[in-house]
């Protein structure tokens, strides 16, 4: 386990591509998503790592992404999450603790398909004490059903979702219509993997994440989005202002 004096700077030499963000020139420094953690949260983290390292899956978003849903999460209080994908908890439990600090319980819903995972996520979520902060539910993020599922534990309407699941094209497609009309007006959709790099993550081998999104945006002229890395190929050096070389999308829903 990382020596809690150090918290997250002790990755910086750790070869696994999984701590990428950490071998960067100038990362010597700990990030607010793990300075910000309780003692008690972080050594569960690390735990949580321990077990991924030996174990695996590993799949979860890195520093750039989770540091983005800090701001969001915790500048504005957004205290209705949806996430799209839990795979290993890794997201799950850091934002679950953000909810734990603005006391905002039933605040994230996250969904996965994959038994395993759900229950791999529920275990750790409820190691870390967030059983009344995030629900772990297994289902398809496809099924009409699930948007209701959703809004029902949250209590209204998802202030923020966060789209990370199977990265193919044609289902992030159909996840848009049916997310984006569940989104509260002034709402945040927020997708992972929208980069040429990240296309390569769609096992149909149809463009992934990065095509659906570009072709739903032309589809919806009017609507607010932007792209941050969506041209990026490597996940080599040198690397842009936002340094995760799979990208992200947002997507603004109007009053």
């Amino acid at each position: 386990m990382p020596d809690d004096s150090l918290r997250s700077r002790a990755w910086n030499d750790n070869p696994q591509a999984r701590y990428w963000w950490h071998d960067l020139p100038g990362n010597d420094y700990i990030p607010p998503i793990y300075s910000d953690l309780a003692e008690t949260e972080w050594i569960t983290l690390c735990e949580w790592y321990d077990e991924t390292d030996r174990n695996g899956p590993i799949g979860e978003c890195a520093v750039p992404l989770i540091s983005l849903l800090h701001g969001l999460v915790m500048g504005n209080r957004a205290s209705r999450i949806v996430q799209l994908g839990t795979c290993a908890g890794y997201s799950a439990l850091l934002l679950g603790w953000m909810l734990r600090r603005m006391n905002a319980a039933h605040g994230l819903f996250s969904l996965d398909l994959n038994p395993a995972m759900c229950e791999m996520s529920r275990r750790w979520i409820t190691r870390a004490g967030l059983e009344n902060f995030v629900e772990i539910a297994e289902g398809n993020s496809l099924d009409a059903q699930s948007p209701i599922a959703a809004k029902k534990y949250l209590g209204g309407d998802p202030e923020l979702i966060i789209v990370d699941s199977s990265h193919e094209y044609q289902a992030t497609l159909e996840e848009l219509d049916l997310w984006y009309a569940a989104l509260a007006p002034g709402a945040l959709l927020v997708l992972h993997d929208v980069s040429r790099f990240a296309a390569e993550f769609d096992v149909t081998q149809q463009g992934g994440v990065g095509r659906a999104f570009a072709e739903w945006r032309k589809a919806h002229p009017g609507m607010e989005s932007f792209c941050l890395n969506g041209d990026a190929r490597t996940m080599e050096l040198p690397r842009p202002f936002y340094k995760d070389a799979c990208g992200v999308g947002l997507i603004h829903k109007p009053l």
